[in-house]
């Protein structure tokens, strides 16, 4: 078996031999040569668990399996983005497992999701928990996320993102697809409530955090006058705002909010949903620096 650990900086992507695999593989190998940094090609045996649970285990000479899926993902990427370097491993453990523990020293990882409906189980048990644990940013990738680097990046505004990093990720992506970014901030608000003073104050709290991420996103332009950016706000649920966004965009870049400890592991209820229904989505973690 291959044990090459993932170099430091590079773009980790997980890969099981499937169609929907090649199309995240395809993602990664594009957002590496963006990078400029070389490309691990990862396959994990999930051995480890099934062991325990029905008392067996292989014998690693008989794990030959791993090393053509990884030898052929290597070979596609390498034959698709000449001169892109690609390191490939091979581990005995929960794939969830080995994919966290390899974005350590990863830029980016990219997991593909099996399929999108409302239960994680449909999602990909793989893509979700990478997406909640991994130490790096996670791009999701549907089997109708293809790589294209001619559209636009769009982000999901949060004013409490005063760390930045959700945003600054969406700018850096951009720039380096020379592409504008569309900052999106949606809120839905209820005229229904039968408490006038409630709905007067949470639109003035509402406005009032519309006008911080407006004051927020103009220093952001000055940082980045290269890239064209767009403003988005509407009145509806964020989670429909996004996906409409997707539509149009090559990825969407949303924060999943940490407040420590175990919140800190989940994810937020917009990055969740949106994994469902966006075809690249972009999840910049908020717990670890």
């Amino acid at each position: 078996m291959s044990t090459t650990t993932a170099p430091v900086g590079s773009v980790v992507v997980g890969t099981d031999g499937s169609a929907h695999a090649e199309v995240a593989l395809d993602w990664a190998a594009a957002e590496a040569t963006r990078r400029g940094t070389g490309l691990h090609v990862l396959y994990a045996y999930p051995w480890l668990a099934r062991a325990r649970a029905w008392e067996f285990a292989p014998d690693l000479a008989e794990l030959t399996h791993g090393d053509d899926v990884a030898a052929a993902a290597a070979a596609r990427a390498r034959s698709a983005r000449p001169g892109l370097a690609v390191t490939t491993e091979v581990v005995v453990d929960d794939p969830s497992v080995a994919i966290t523990l390899a974005s350590c020293d990863a830029a980016v990882v990219v997991v593909g999701a099996r399929g999108l409906g409302a239960v994680a189980e449909v999602l990909g048990s793989v893509s979700l928990r990478v997406a909640e644990h991994a130490y790096a940013p996670v791009v999701v990738v549907r089997a109708d996320g293809f790589a294209d680097d001619t559209r636009r990046v769009a982000v999901g505004l949060d004013p409490h993102d005063d760390d930045g990093k959700t945003l600054r990720y969406a700018l850096d992506d951009a720039r380096r697809r020379h592409v504008g970014l569309l900052a999106v901030q949606g809120v839905q608000l209820s005229a229904e409530h039968p408490d006038d003073v409630y709905v007067r104050r949470l639109t003035e709290a509402v406005e009032a955090g519309e006008g911080r991420v407006r004051d927020r996103l103009d220093a952001w332009r000055e940082r980045y006058p290269d890239v064209p950016v767009e403003l988005r706000q509407v009145r509806e649920h964020p989670v429909d705002a996004l996906a409409e966004a997707a539509a149009e965009c090559a990825v969407v870049v949303v924060g999943s909010r940490g407040h420590g400890g175990l919140a800190g592991l989940l994810l937020g209820s917009v990055s969740r949903a949106l994994l469902h229904r966006a075809p690249v989505v972009a999840v910049v973690r908020h717990v670890r620096e």
